[in-house]
């Protein structure tokens, strides 16, 4: 079979290839923003948070691009149907980390609990270490190299296995910690900001199914 890169030509593959370090650098933001607030930057953690908003506007910008590439550049249909998913899944990713990054503007962290920031903390790195595998398998994909394409998405599995258990355990948290905190609405917040961060990881591993699928076929 030929190369990825082969099949949808050079351009689009830098596009699709641009696109995702533009997610990488959202999830990305997202990360540093929880790093920077936990150590109480939180100057530093709204600049990073800016940065990722002007990221999502060029990635909106590429994936546009790509959309309407994608129509007339591939003729293999089930290609075409490979790359308007994964883009959608990548799409996702970086709604999620928006939507994370939203409410890091609105909480005030540090009346949340400190067992509960360490939850935060880990979801965020997860999602960022997620969304890095994800775009190396893409990388080893569109290079040829299926078969570090598919590893790099097998992580990614493990990855977010690791994320739906720090969720749950960010939600016992929560009922433990939820008698001792008045505000009401904070505690609803904090569920919806873990959830939100988990949901990265979630999409991430859907991104890297499509990879690896498509490294295995292509292998043979």
């Amino acid at each position: 079979m030929p190369r990825l890169s082969e099949l949808i030509g050079r351009e689009l593959s830098s596009m699709i290839l641009s696109y995702g370090r533009e997610v990488k650098e959202i999830v990305r933001g997202l990360r540093e923003g929880v790093e920077f607030l936990n150590t109480m930057r939180s100057g530093e953690a709204m600049e990073v948070l800016a940065r990722s908003i002007r990221a999502d506007t060029r990635a909106d910008n590429i994936r546009r691009d790509i959309i309407l590439k994608v129509g007339t550049s591939i003729k293999e249909g089930y290609i075409r149907e490979w790359v308007a998913r994964l883009i959608r899944r990548l799409d996702l990713v970086a709604e999620s980390s928006k939507e994370a990054a939203r409410y890091l503007t609105i909480i005030p962290y540090l009346e949340i609990p400190v067992e509960l920031r360490d939850v935060v903390e880990s979801l965020s790195k997860l999602a960022a270490e997620g969304m890095d595998l994800v775009l190396d398998g893409l990388e080893a994909l569109i290079e040829g190299d299926e078969e570090r394409a598919a590893a790099h998405a097998s992580r990614v599995e493990e990855i977010e296995e690791r994320a739906d258990d720090a969720l749950v355990n960010g939600r016992r948290l929560l009922i433990k910690y939820g008698e001792r905190m008045r505000n009401a609405a904070l505690i609803v917040l904090i569920r919806d900001f873990i959830e939100s961060i988990e949901k990265i990881t979630d999409y991430a591993e859907d991104a890297a199914d499509y990879i690896r699928t498509l490294a295995l076929r292509l292998a043979t």
